[in-house]
C-alpha cells in the first residue's frame, strides 16, 4: 500500500511526553491554520510504500516504545494509519495519534481495533462554528459536530487523552477562549482521571503567515495566567503549560 508520507523521525522525546517515539508524518490537512508550523505538509504529495515506513519503524524499535502519528492531519489517511498502527501493535509498540479531530470515522476504527493507546487532540478555539472556521481558515458546517464526536469517542475509549490549545497574544487562546474551552471540557469530558490539558506557547516564527510571524511569544507569566483560568474549571485534571523557556510544567 502507498500513502502520502511527509517523513519519518527515527527518535523523538517531545511528541509523547515521557516516552521515546518514532514519528510518522502524513501529508494533507482539511484546515489552513495561519500559525501551522508544518504548513509544507498540508498540500505536499509524496506517495510512499508503507513497507518503507515499516522498515524505518523496525530500525528505531530498539530505542523507542511508541509510534506517533503527526501531520498534516494523519487521520485523513485511514487505511495507512490502520495498517501502520496494527504493525506497531504487532511489534509491541504503543500508538499515539495527534489529530485535529475532523475524522471521527478513523478514530472510531482505531478504537474498535484497539490500535490507539493515546489521542492528542487539538482544540484550537471555543467549539463554536464561526470562531473555529476563522481560526482554522476553512469552512465546513459539520466541523464542530465532527470534532466533538472525535472527543466523545476518545473520552469513551480505554486510550489516554491529551487535549492541547496553542496560544498567541490577543489572537488564539485568549483568556476568554481558554475560559470557554475549559468549561466545555469540564462539562463534556467524562473520564477526567485520564485527561491532560496542555497550553502550548505558540511559535509564529515557524509559520508561513506574516501576521503570525511577527507575533511575540506569550511569556511564562502570561501562560501561568491562562493555566489558572483552566484550573478553575478543571479541578480534577492535570493542566500543563509548555514554553520554550521552561519546557512542560505541571500547574496546580
Amino acid at each position: 500500500m502507498n500513502a502520502n508520507v511527509g517523513g519519518v523521525v527515527p527518535l523523538s522525546t517531545v511528541d509523547w511526553h515521557g516516552k521515546s517515539s518514532v514519528v510518522v508524518f502524513l501529508n494533507g490537512c482539511p484546515f489552513r491554520c495561519g500559525y501551522c508550523h508544518n504548513y509544507d505538509l498540508l498540500t505536499k504529495s509524496n506517495p510512499t510504500d508503507l513497507e518503507l515506513v515499516k522498515k524505518r519503524i523496525m530500525e528505531s524499535k530498539p530505542y523507542v516504545s511508541a509510534v506517533v502519528f503527526l501531520g498534516g492531519e494523519p487521520l485523513m489517511q485511514e487505511d495507512a494509519v490502520l495498517e501502520i498502527a496494527a504493525f506497531a501493535k504487532e511489534n509491541n509498540l504503543l500508538v499515539g495519534i495527534h489529530t485535529n479531530g475532523f475524522y471521527p470515522e478513523t478514530a472510531a476504527a482505531l478504537i474498535e481495533k484497539n490500535l490507539a493507546d493515546k489521542f492528542f487532540i487539538d482544540i484550537k478555539a471555543p467549539l463554536e462554528i464561526e470562531i473555529y472556521e476563522k481560526t482554522v481558515g476553512a469552512k465546513n458546517e459539520k466541523m464542530i459536530e465532527r470534532i466533538q464526536e472525535t472527543l466523545r469517542l476518545a473520552d469513551g475509549s480505554a486510550a489516554e487523552l491529551e487535549i492541547k490549545t496553542t496560544v498567541f497574544p490577543e489572537s488564539v487562546g485568549t483568556k476568554d477562549q481558554i475560559e470557554e474551552i475549559s468549561k466545555w471540557m469540564n462539562e463534556n469530558i467524562k473520564q477526567k482521571q485520564k485527561l491532560t490539558y496542555v497550553l502550548q506557547q505558540g511559535k509564529g516564527g515557524n509559520s508561513d503567515d506574516p501576521v503570525f510571524q511577527k507575533m511575540t511569544f506569550l511569556s511564562p507569566e502570561e501562560m501561568d495566567e491562562l493555566a489558572e483560568i483552566a484550573l478553575r474549571n478543571l479541578k480534577n485534571t492535570a493542566v500543563f503549560t509548555q514554553t520554550d523557556e521552561d519546557g512542560r510544567v505541571l500547574k496546580e
